[in-house]
C-alpha cells in the first residue's frame, strides 16, 4: 500500500490525531505498573510517574518506580521475529536481526538517566495553561543500559568509519518506532549524527535495563539510549534507524519538544515551530524530594535531612547543589552522591560518591538541617554544573511547558501537620 500524502502539515496533524482515540489498548503490560508506587497521570495512553521520595531511595531506581511515557499503545513484539532496518540515504540499507545484533558486536554498559523534558510541567501550567501531560517533577530516573554501541552498528551497516568524514559534521540520525501513535504514523525523532556516531557519546541499542531483559514499557525488545538528551530521543521499540542529511520529519521532532517563546499560544503556532530548534541536551536540574508538601510537617528544633536530586545535560557533572531555609535569602551547601561504575551500582545499588569517568547519571543529593525546620520555611534547591550554568529563580512559561528548571520550592506551611517518623530525623 502507497503512504499517505497530505496537502500540508496541518492536514497530516489532524488526521493522526483523529485515528488515536480508535487505538486499540488491549494488551497492555498492566501486571507491571505498580499503582502504589506510580502517581498515574494518563491512562490512555499509560503516563504516570513515582511519588518523590521512593524516587530518590536508591541510586539506581528499580524498574517497578521508574516513570512511563507513552504516546499510544504497547506495541508487542515477539523477538525470533524482530528486524532493525539501518538505511543510509543514498547508501546500503541493511536489515539486522534481535539474536545478530546481540551476538555480533561488543556489549557495553552505561548508567544514564532518562528525563522527560515536561519534567515539571505542572510549575509552568500554575502561571498559565500549557498544553500536554501536566507532569510534577517525577519524570527522570536513573538506570544501567545494556547493549550495543550505536556507531558500531551503523559502520557494520555502511557508515563511514572516519571520524573525519562529513557525515558526522553536517548529518543526523533518525529513529522510528513499531506501534502506533497519537499524533503521527509512528514515533520518531533524531539526533545529530556527531552524537551519535561519536564513540565516547555511549549511545546504545539496549536490550537489558538494570540487568534485566527491557520490560515493554521501556521498549522491549530494542531501544535507542541518547545519555545526556532529553528522554523524547531516547526512542522505544526500535524499527528503523536512518543516517540523512536532515533532522527527523516526525511530529516529535518538528511539533513537540521546543521551548516556544512566551508569546507562542494555541492561535499562533504556525509563526514560531520552524524557527525553533529542536531540543537536544537536557538544562540544570535540581528537585527536592523530601519532604514535599504532601509529607508530614518537619517538627521544630527536630534534625531533619532534606533529600533531592539533580542532574545536568551533555555528560556534565553537577558541581554543587544549594539549599534555602528562607526563600533563597541564604544558602547552605548539600552533601553529593555521585554513582560508581555501572555494573557495580547495579550490583549493589547503594553504593555511591566514588569517582567515575561519566556524568550520565544523577545525582543524589543530601542536606542536614541540625537546627530543625521551621513550620513557616520555604525550602528552595538550585544546582551548579561543572560549567557555571545554574537554575533561574523563576520559570519562563512556553506552551508545550518544557524545561522548566527554575528553583525548586516546597513550602513547609503547606505540609499537613503530623509527627515525624524516625525515618525522618
Amino acid at each position: 500500500m502507497a503512504p499517505k500524502t497530505f496537502k500540508s502539515v496541518a492536514e497530516q496533524d489532524r488526521y493522526y490525531k483523529s485515528l488515536a482515540p480508535t487505538f486499540p489498548y488491549l494488551n497492555e503490560p498492566t501486571a507491571s505498573r505498580d499503582r502504589d508506587v506510580l502517581l498515574v497521570r494518563a491512562e490512555q495512553p499509560f503516563n504516570a510517574e513515582p511519588r518523590l521520595p521512593q524516587l530518590v531511595e536508591h541510586m539506581v531506581t528499580p524498574v517497578t518506580r521508574f516513570f512511563k511515557r507513552n504516546h499510544g499503545p504497547i506495541p508487542t513484539l515477539d523477538p525470533a521475529n524482530y528486524t532493525l532496518t539501518i538505511q543510509v540515504v543514498d547508501g546500503p540499507t541493511t536489515v539486522w536481526r534481535l539474536d545478530q545484533l546481540q551476538m555480533q558486536f561488543d556489549t557495553h554498559e552505561v548508567m544514564a538517566a532518562v528525563q522527560c523534558a515536561g519534567n515539571r510541567r505542572d510549575g509552568l501550567n500554575r502561571v498559565n495553561k500549557v498544553k500536554g501531560v501536566i507532569w510534577g517533577p517525577g519524570t527522570i530516573s536513573n538506570a544501567v543500559w545494556s547493549g550495543v554501541k550505536l556507531r558500531d552498528v551503523l559502520v557494520a551497516s555502511g557508515v563511514p568509519a572516519d571520524p573525519a568524514h562529513s557525515t558526522y559534521q553536517q548529518w543526523h540520525v533518525d529513529f522510528k518506532a513499531y506501534g502506533l501513535s497519537a499524533e503521527d504514523e509512528c514515533y520518531g525523532s533524531s539526533v545529530f549524527a556527531s552524537k551519535a556516531l561519536n564513540p565516547h557519546e555511549d549511545v546504545l541499542l539496549a536490550f537489558k535495563m538494570n540487568g534485566q531483559v527491557l520490560p515493554r514499557d521501556h521498549g522491549y525488545p530494542c531501544r535507542v539510549i541518547v545519555p545526556g538528551v532529553i528522554g523524547a530521543r531516547s526512542v522505544k521499540w526500535l524499527r528503523t534507524v536512518t543516517v540523512q542529511p536532515h533532522e527527523s520529519l516526525s511530529f516529535y521532532q518538528r511539533r513537540d519538544y521546543k521551548v516556544l517563546p512566551p508569546q507562542a499560544n494555541a492561535t499562533n503556532l504556525a509563526l514560531y515551530w520552524d524557527t525553533i530548534s529542536a531540543l537536544q541536551a537536557m538544562n540544570v536540574q535540581s528537585v527536592i524530594c523530601e519532604p514535599t508538601e504532601d509529607s508530614p510537617r518537619p517538627l521544630d528544633n527536630q534534625p531533619y535531612t532534606i533529600k533531592g536530586y539533580a542532574i545536568s545535560g551533555g555528560g556534565c557533572r553537577i558541581d554543587r547543589v544549594d539549599v534555602s531555609l528562607d526563600n533563597g535569602k541564604t544558602w547552605l551547601v548539600a552533601r553529593l552522591f555521585r554513582p560508581v561504575s555501572s555494573s557495580a551500582a547495579r550490583r549493589n545499588p547503594e553504593l555511591n560518591d566514588l569517582p567515575t569517568t561519566k556524568h550520565w547519571a544523577w545525582t543524589l543529593w543530601a542536606c542536614q538541617v541540625e537546627s530543625g525546620i521551621p513550620k513557616n520555611a520555604v525550602l528552595v534547591c538550585r544546582a551548579w554544573d561543572a560549567n557555571g550554568n545554574t537554575q533561574p529563580s523563576e520559570p519562563t512559561w512556553n506552551y508545550r511547558g518544557v524545561m522548566n528548571n527554575s528553583w525548586f520550592k516546597v513550602d513547609i506551611a503547606k505540609c499537613p501537620a503530623a509527627l515525624l517518623t524516625k525515618a525522618h530525623m
